[in-house]
Order: structure tokens, then sequence, then C-alpha cells
């Protein structure tokens, strides 16, 4: 394993790999056997080991959940970049008609 100090970049390429990996039967086993790891939650006792506890399992659930993410990313959300519609377009807007190219005298 190289370890780097810089970032490093996930792409598509390493996610199908991670994919068919986890397709394996050894892949199959290895988020269940993980599972299988993280700390059970007490049901009662002192409030700051039920804290701790809560923190533990809560960031094994994280590390799963970014283990499935990574091996089936999904897929990039199409945002608008404009979410209204333009202002000076009567049509689209209720009431009075500020912008109507023939202006009625009142």
């Amino acid at each position: 394993m190289e370890i780097s100090a810089q970032p490093l970049d996930w792409t598509s390429v390493d996610s199908d790999n991670l994919s068919k990996f986890l397709d394996t039967d050894t892949g199959k086993r290895l988020v269940p056997k993980l599972a299988g790891a993280t700390p059970g939650l007490f049901d009662g006792g002192d409030t700051n080991k039920i804290l701790i506890r809560s923190g533990e399992l809560r960031g094994c659930r994280i590390i799963l959940q970014e283990i499935l993410d990574l091996a089936h990313p999904p897929p990039p959300s199409e945002q608008s970049t404009n979410n209204y519609p333009p202002p000076e377009d009567d049509r689209f807007w209720d009431g009075k008609k500020l912008n109507d190219p023939n202006p009625t005298i009142l």
C-alpha cells in the first residue's frame, strides 16, 4: 500500500474495481463482517459511556456507507443554474403586468 500526503482522487475506475471486488465471494462477506464488528449499544448506565458508544456506532455506520458509496456512486445531480423564471417575463408571475409592451392608461 502506498501512503501519500496528498489527497487521493477517486475515479470511476476505482469505483468499478471496488464494485467488482464487492461482487466476489470475499467482497460479499466484507460488509457484513465489518457490520458485525460494530460496537453494541448500551441499554442503560452511565450517560457518558452511552454517548461515546453511540458515537462509535455512528462512525462505523458512516464508514460502511462510504465503502458502498465509493463502489456505487450516485449519479451526478443535474443542478439548474437558475431556479426562478426571469423577473422581467410577466407570463411567469401573478399580479399586475409590469412589463406589458402595450400598456393601457388607467
